[in-house]
């Protein structure tokens, strides 16, 4: 079930940002897959608690939180800039699917290279992509593609152990550094920072609390860190790949898929291409279902209220929570029998995320419908047509761009968390504790510094130093994060939870 979270992860853009990494950069960049996977775990299995313990997905709590604040259409500013960042940031990503896509068909030898056929691609993957999102039968679709995946995945664990790998530079590739730019390469910043954003995906986080509404903590814990695990070994695998196409003298052409497929066809002939092939069309597709289900999923909980009977029966419980809205698990200290029977009916139904989880509300504003599809419509369109019109090169440029602004947009969704995981309002009896507030915080501020090094790189480019970039990037993330904890309540609410808990368990 918790698998969904590794689909989305491994998609295209993983398999050509890791790839080219190894390409320009060798090994000297795995450090930055081992960060953004604890990350991923950290930030996922806090939403699934708050999810657990509250009844409300992070985008619900969000709505709560600051339902007395500003507003447009009776709407929070904040649910605003959540609903707006995914829907680009995820139009990006199923660009960058899409751009994967592509490549993955034209990789497969006797494939036609016309503009064409490659129009054609665009418009096939549309209609399919289009008719089962509108129809929500992505599921049975969802666990076919991840097998076929699997088999991509064996085939880059075969090349690896073919391989001739320099065991000093695989180790050194877990030291965090910063490694100076190759000619031809994309600036390293904005590598570790793909990195990062194509293994800690942002929406992730409200992808992953509508997945874990009605589940238990522990259970949840272990699929979450499973799926983490399962990208990160397959991340590191690619970018082992990718590095047998590192030039140490600078290479003078830039990287390419094709690049990948011929390194495997050296070892498995045409095969082996034919697998890869394969596969990387399967996690393409898994993923342009997958992103904007996730997006129109995100909308839905920023933008609706939630209200079950669950919560209208047990309204005069004792309960250290103000009106909590959504399925209880038994994890959440508001656990009734009413609850209970609530919840046990979502276990008898299928393990799946689809649109009627969300629209199918008993009361409460809700979006409508047409919205929902719209949203995902959308996304389909602009990505058929940018992709339509690009070449090979700009197919490669859109999966940096998709995967480094998502990358600089994770701070802000990590932040939203970091916020709610700590307000009593939803967390009640079981608060975040203070050893998890202060893992959780050191990360949050990690992004933020590996954000700011990204775009101070863009302003300044080469006018300063690299030292210089790196602590104007540092005191920029020290800036943000102490701002929000002088200015908000986070400051004071992680000081009481690391004076009253931070000897407990976590749980």
């Amino acid at each position: 079930y918790w698998t969904m979270l590794a689909a989305c992860t491994v998609g295209p853009g993983t398999v050509v940002t890791c790839a080219r990494a190894g390409a320009e950069y060798d090994l000297s960049l795995i450090w930055a897959l081992v960060f953004a996977s604890v990350l991923a775990y950290t930030l996922q299995e806090g939403t699934a608690r708050l999810t657990i313990v509250s009844g409300k997905s992070l985008g619900q709590c969000l709505r709560v939180k600051y339902r007395h604040g500003a507003k447009i259409y009776d709407t929070a500013v904040i649910c605003w800039l959540v609903g707006v960042s995914v829907f680009i940031g995820n139009t990006l990503y199923e660009c960058n699917n899409w751009a994967g896509g592509i490549d993955a068909i034209l990789a497969i030898p006797g494939s036609s290279t016309s503009i064409g056929w490659k129009v054609g691609y665009c418009l096939l993957y549309a209609a399919v992509v289009i008719t089962l999102l509108v129809a929500d039968k992505t599921e049975m679709l969802g666990i076919f593609l991840g097998i076929v995946m699997m088999a991509m995945v064996a085939l880059f664990l075969c090349v690896v152990v073919y391989m001739d790998i320099n065991l000093p530079n695989l180790g050194r590739g877990f030291l965090p550094n910063i490694p100076a730019k190759a000619a031809s390469a994309a600036e390293p910043t904005d590598i570790i920072i793909s990195l990062v954003g194509t293994t800690s995906i942002g929406f992730n986080l409200f992808l992953g609390g509508s997945m874990a509404k009605g589940k238990s903590l522990r259970p949840a814990q272990r699929g979450i860190g499973f799926s983490t695990a399962s990208a990160f070994v397959v991340s590191v695998l690619i970018l082992i790949v990718g590095s047998g196409n590192y030039d140490e003298n600078g290479s003078t052409d830039k990287f390419r898929i094709a690049d990948l497929a011929n390194k495997i066809e050296e070892l498995y002939s045409t095969a082996g291409v034919v697998i890869f092939g394969i596969g990387f069309i399967a996690a393409a597709l898994s993923s342009m279902l997958t992103v904007p289900l996730g997006a129109a999923l995100t909308a839905d909980s920023v933008f609706s209220d939630e209200v079950d009977e669950a919560d209208k029966s047990t309204a005069d419980l004792q309960s250290p929570f103000p009106r909590n809205h959504g399925v209880k698990g038994v994890d959440n200290p508001n656990f009734q029998m009413e609850g209970g029977v609530k919840m046990q009916d979502m276990r008898d139904r299928e393990n799946k995320i689809s649109m009627n989880d969300t629209l199918d509300g008993t009361s409460g504003q809700k979006m409508p419908r047409w919205v929902y599809i719209s949203i995902m419509v959308v996304m389909v369109c602009v990505a058929t047509i940018v992709n339509s019109c690009i070449g090979t090169d700009e197919r490669t440029t859109v999966i940096l761009i998709a995967q480094v602004f998502n990358g600089v947009l994770l701070p802000f969704f990590s932040l939203c968390l970091l916020l709610c995981i700590n307000d009593a309002q939803f967390m009640g009896s079981r608060p975040q504790t203070g050893w998890a507030n202060v893992f959780l915080l050191v990360s949050v501020t990690i992004t933020l510094f590996l954000a700011s090094n990204v775009i101070i790189q863009k302003i300044v480019k080469d006018q300063l130093e690299v030292a210089y970039k790196l602590i104007i990037a540092a005191c920029c993330g020290l800036g943000i994060i102490t701002s929000i904890l002088t200015f908000t309540t986070l400051g004071k609410d992680i000081l009481t939870s690391f004076r009253n808990h931070c000897w407990t368990a976590l749980s």
